[in-house]
């Protein structure tokens, strides 16, 4: 692994940034948002995903990857910074740019032009850098990121006939997903779970949870499609130098809905739903994530995966339309590419759905980690944990670029290479919970509550900062049914 030497001056280690190694690598990252590794055939569950299957094939699947936090623009933060979610402060969701429809409670700062990350430190080496779809981290404008693309600004832009027309309709029902309206049809009995004096109509989501179904737009209307059409340009486009591509798709995260025929891929009678229904811890009986199928188990949860499945299959196909554009560009022996999500969903475990929780179960924590560098890689199913945290400096040591100090990750390339003499440095990884102070800015300060979880060599513990803490021995016992 490349670190930084402490006796360099800054301005002898920015320098050292602009020579360019021999055939650096490109690098391609495709993160979706929301996924359960456990719910995909490549991870042995129900869902066929071809694609994740051949891009595993010739790489490395990380079995025991997990996310830093399970919070989206955190995680998504520890991704690019290479640090976990204390250290670099943004601890909530940052929705002050990205999602102009939220105006209470004020949220998070974002990610500033001074913070340190692997995209900014390629982009000085000499790479093309490039980030398109959901981004979720808006705070200064990045330099470089010339032609991002998001799901608030461009996207909604596009889409801005569309919606009002949307709108003005009485039928099909639409669903107000933060300024997108979107067209949706809802099966009755999913529908009619909801008494008008359901306490979750009175939640500010309840719009994703109440009209879950069929959307009903075609699919080159859809975001997703849009941001893997905007990351095959570009791959199609590559130039002599490197590149590195981020492609953000928002599925199998809300909104709750999906388009034919991916909608009508799953039969709801026919989804088996998981051991643990009926098992959880207390204290999350009142998490919204529990609240929202309690009432009604069987036809909200199995409506809910119907929809979640298809999400899957879909975000499957994109990943295929990418795979093909780098084979057929001749660039998938230059480039790492790498798979993951930014944090899981509970999908039915614990009687559970959606990602609001304050839980650390294994739907929430785990996250798919494929990575892929035909002939560099040594394709094997390692059992190291791995962190979003960690791949910040991976991508760094694989570019053959220095890995700042700053960053408290490890670098994932002796795994991806094959090499066993190091696995003592692959055991434990951390998540943790962090919560924001009242202005919500990246100012962490003493005394602030923290929740945490260390997992690994088969156990994991969970303290909370109210006291309680658990400890689950996952080895043999893999639904935490036990404490």
């Amino acid at each position: 692994m490349v670190t930084r030497n402490p006796l360099l001056t800054r301005r002898e280690f920015s320098a050292s940034l602009l020579a360019a190694p021999a055939r650096a690598p490109n690098i391609l990252t495709i993160i979706c948002d929301q996924l359960n590794p456990a719910v995909t055939s490549v991870y042995g569950g129900p869902v066929p995903a071809p694609n994740m299957e051949r891009l595993a094939r010739r790489g490395v699947v990380f079995t025991n990857a997990t996310c830093p936090t399970p919070f989206c623009s955190p995680s998504r933060a520890s991704l690019v910074t290479g640090r976990w979610p204390h250290a670099h402060g943004i601890v909530h969701n940052v929705s002050r740019i990205d999602y102009p429809a939220i105006t209470s409670p004020s949220t998070e700062q974002g990610l500033l032009a001074s913070d340190i990350t692997a995209d900014q430190l390629l982009h000085r080496a000499g790479y093309s850098t490039h980030q398109y779809g959901k981004w979720h981290l808006s705070g200064d404008p990045l330099a470089y990121y010339p032609d991002q693309y998001g799901e608030h600004r461009e996207y909604a832009r596009e889409m801005a006939g569309t919606f009002s027309e949307i709108r003005r309709r009485a039928e099909p029902e639409w669903m107000n997903w933060y300024g997108w309206i979107l067209p949706v049809t809802c099966e009755s009995a999913y529908r009619n779970s909801f008494p008008p004096d359901d306490p979750i109509r009175q939640t500010p989501y309840r719009d994703f949870i109440t009209k879950i179904g069929r959307l009903d737009l075609s699919g080159d209307q859809v975001f997703d499609a849009r941001v893997t059409s905007r990351t095959i340009d570009r791959i199609r486009s590559a130039a002599s130098n490197p590149f590195s591509i981020t492609c953000s798709l928002n599925w199998p995260h809300d909104p709750n809905v999906i388009h034919s025929p991916y909608y009508e891929m799953f039969d709801p009678s026919k989804i088996e739903l998981p051991a643990t229904l009926n098992q959880r811890e207390p204290r999350f009986e009142d998490d919204l994530s529990r609240r929202m199928v309690a009432a009604a188990p069987l036809p909200r949860l199995r409506e809910f995966l119907r929809v979640y499945y298809a999400s899957v299959r879909f975000i499957d196909d994109q990943l295929g339309r990418i795979l093909d554009a780098l084979d057929a560009a001749g660039l998938t022996a230059d480039t790492v590419t790498i798979f993951t999500s930014d944090h899981g969903d509970m999908t039915g475990g614990h009687g559970m759905a959606w990602k609001s929780t304050s839980s650390f179960y294994e739907e929430i924590v785990r996250i798919p980690l494929i990575m892929s560098w035909p002939g560099r890689f040594h394709p094997s199913r390692p059992e190291s944990a791995a962190s979003l945290t960690d791949l910040a400096p991976t991508i760094l040591d694989l570019a053959g670029r220095p890995i700042p100090e700053s960053m408290q990750g490890t670098s994932l390339a002796p795994i991806l290479r094959g090499s066993s003499s190091a696995r003592n440095r692959y055991v434990y990884r951390f998540s943790e919970r962090v919560r924001p102070n009242a202005g919500r800015t990246r100012n962490i300060a003493a005394g602030t509550p923290v929740e945490c979880m260390v997992r690994g060599a088969g156990w994991k513990y969970i303290r909370y900062s109210d006291g309680g803490d658990y400890l689950y021995q996952l080895s043999k016992d893999p639904g935490e049914n036990i404490s």
